[in-house]
């Protein structure tokens, strides 16, 4: 192998073990998105210009080098399949950054390494923008800014308190500008550049299609899928049905939108007050958005599809406000005959043992809602358990469910009672989106999580159109009136749904003091991270507008944002220089007594110009002033002794202030 033998002069050993110090903090937050083979290298490679610098040893050479990146760029595609994107970028550049820990021989590689580090800073935004990563990687902004520092003043000429001390001034000054050109600059709609796919893919949203498991599936997580603010009370647990997708068309095994509908939005009637509110959505990634059951409009930008589905033109990949009205209680008008039809379609592979057990109640009586209540008794008296761990279903999962494993999560509820409302002629579809929340009385808004999410049934009956009904609360009532979070404590406790009195329930539902005081942490965890996302990452292009109407500038052009931009950024500039300039005179003493001293010269006709040092100005002074000669002499002396000489500061400050006190161009010294 061939070698060379690294330049171990510069940078210092303090500033490599700085940098490789620094390049761990940054890239932390970026541990879950990097491949573990690939860390296992970065890993390696940092260990190794470790060890060459406590060691005095050896770098690689060029071959080596060239072998190191082949690899990093093998390990990147192998897991990615490609190089580009924004997985696969922050996996390389990582890479690149710790090969280049390996080359490290003059200022420009150090600073090439920091620069690095502020970019993928900037990568981790991709994942997150969450106020704890903003504060996380302040502290490695203020740290990556100490290694610029102490790399830009070589020589150690600073340690670390000092070279934090001057990156905390810089962060500190930049503040105002980063205030000004964030409320200002103009705002660009939806992302700044375009992302690659895979920038989304770890979004979590509703699908489009349901199968046996997959709202199960989606329940597991823990994540806001949105929060809202209501304009009086919020509704109860049991009335908060949040709308997200109707399912028309099923396979046998699973449902699906089908093809877009086209018969017109059924109109209807409300039973009761409106009940106001705004909803803050996560992104999904998905163009569907939740609305309370059932909107009563729809807010610029989205429309309503059939079957009162609000959806965007193109996928929520940034957060979004919306408010809402919502009617709890409606009744809605006459059905469309392509609605009917479609809702009573059934595939060819339907249960056999389903379609007899329907045809059997539709034998009893043809009133549709006198089936619905049948079926719902067959649910509520049969041996129907709601499992949040059902079996795995086979090639006919209604039939499977309804007569042999008898346990299932909402989706296989509200799929087996669908089928049998089509098999006994009732149109009927199934809806999915979040049911309950969580009420956060700290913000005084709900939060609904995925684990809220849900699926039901609507029928239409004749004379009150489509009908919300629930299987799920014939079976598990507790999910209903309780939440999902609820039930979740409750089977971790090794309840069974449906087991337990309502008084039984109540006290099993409790919480401890350590799991109050847990909840109330996260709630007011929440409440932050809610309040940094409405103030900050929701600063939006209509805010931006509506904040420049407020400060008089209606209407303003992009020509007149960017004068008043140049404008404030000058002042600012302006304002920061007489600070430091201020600043720097009252931290230096002497300085401040010598020009106390100048300025009563300058008083006698002798001013000091700009280029002229104490020296010279002094022997000029003495040559036009002939008596004042030994006092200037005098002042002068003590003033380049003690900003240039080795002189114990605090006793000649003391002489100079008294020098200075006491010099009169009328007399001297007096």
């Amino acid at each position: 192998m061939t070698t060379v033998t690294a330049s171990i002069g510069y940078p210092d050993r303090t500033t490599v073990y700085w940098l490789i110090a620094t390049s761990t903090l940054v890239l932390a937050p970026l541990a879950p998105h990097v491949p573990l083979a690939l860390w296992g290298v970065i890993a390696g490679l940092f260990v190794w210009r470790y060890a060459i610098m406590a060691r005095a040893g050896r770098a690689p050479g060029r071959l080596l080098r060239l072998g190191l990146v082949a690899l990093v760029l093998v390990l990147v595609y192998q897991h990615y399949r490609t190089l580009i994107g924004r997985d696969a970028g922050i996996a390389l550049l990582t890479g690149l950054l710790a090969l280049k820990f390996l080359e490290l021989k003059n200022p420009r590689d150090a600073m090439l390494c920091v620069f690095l580090l502020y970019f993928l800073m900037l990568g981790s935004f991709l994942y997150s923008q969450s106020i704890g990563l903003a504060l996380y990687l302040l502290i490695a902004a203020l740290a990556a800014t100490a290694a610029l520092a102490r790399i830009a003043l070589p020589g150690s000429a600073l340690d670390g308190r000092q070279a934090l001390r001057l990156a905390g001034g810089l962060l500190l000054k930049a503040l105002p500008f980063m205030l000004i050109l964030y409320l200002l600059f103009p705002r660009i709609q939806g992302s700044l550049w375009g992302l690659p796919h895979d920038a989304y893919s770890g979004l979590t949203g509703m699908s489009d299609e349901m199968t046996p498991g997959s709202i199960n599936q989606l329940s597991q997580s823990d994540e806001v899928a949105f929060r809202v603010s209501f304009q009086g009370p919020p509704p109860a647990v049991k009335d908060s049905y949040w709308r997200v997708l109707v399912m028309w068309d099923s396979d046998g095994r699973g449902w699906s939108r089908g093809p877009p509908a086209f018969w017109p939005v059924l109109s209807y009637q409300s039973h009761d007050a409106p009940l106001a509110y705004e909803i803050s959505f996560e992104p999904s990634n998905k163009p569907w958005l939740p609305a309370l059951d059932l909107p009563g409009s729809v807010p610029d930008g989205l429309r309503m599809r059939p079957g009162y589905v609000l959806e965007r033109n193109q996928p929520v990949r940034e957060r979004l406000r919306y408010q809402l009205v919502s009617y709890p209680h409606y009744h809605t008008g006459d059905i469309e005959p392509a609605e009917r039809q479609r809702a009573l379609r059934l595939p060819p592979t339907a249960s056999p043992r389903a379609r007899e057990l329907a045809l059997g109640w539709r034998a009893q009586t043809r009133d549709g809602a006198a089936i619905v209540a049948t079926a719902l008794a067959h649910f509520r008296t049969q041996e129907f358990f709601y499992s949040l761990e059902p079996p795995l279903l086979g090639a006919d999962p209604v039939d499977e469910f309804l007569f042999d494993t008898r346990r299932g999560f909402c989706e296989h509820y509200a799929s087996a009672f669908v089928t049998l409302m089509r098999a006994a002629g009732i149109p009927s579809r199934v809806v999915i989106g979040y049911q309950g929340g969580e009420f956060n009385a700290a913000g005084d808004y709900l939060i609904v999580r995925q684990l809220d999410a849900h699926a039901w049934a609507e029928v239409w009956l004749a004379g009150r159109g489509w009908v919300r009904v629930d299987p799920t609360g014939a079976v598990a009532p507790e999910r209903i009136e309780y939440g999902a979070e609820a039930l979740r404590r409750l089977a971790s406790r090794g309840q069974r749904f449906g087991e337990l009195p309502p008084e039984a329930l109540s006290l099993a539902l409790g919480r401890g003091w350590f799991e109050g005081l847990y909840r109330h942490g996260r709630l007011g965890l929440d409440v932050v991270n809610n309040t940094w996302n409405r103030w900050v990452l929701d600063y939006t292009k209509e805010r931006q507008e509506t904040l420049l109407r407020n400060l008089g500038f209606e209407g303003a052009t992009r020509t007149t944002l960017a004068s008043a931009l140049g404008v404030l950024l000058a002042g600012a500039l302006a304002l920061l220089a007489l600070w430091m300039w201020r600043t720097d005179r009252a931290t230096d003493p002497a300085r401040a007594a010598y020009e106390r001293f100048c300025r009563k010269l300058a008083r006698a006709g002798l001013a000091r110009v700009a280029h002229e040092g104490p020296l010279d100005f002094a022997q000029r002074c003495g040559r036009a002033r002939p008596d004042l000669k030994p006092a200037i002499d005098a002042v002068t002396r003590s003033y380049v002794g003690l900003r240039y000489a080795d002189l114990k500061e605090r006793e000649h400050l003391r002489t100079l202030r008294r020098l200075v006190a006491h010099f009169s161009v009328k007399r001297g010294l007096a």
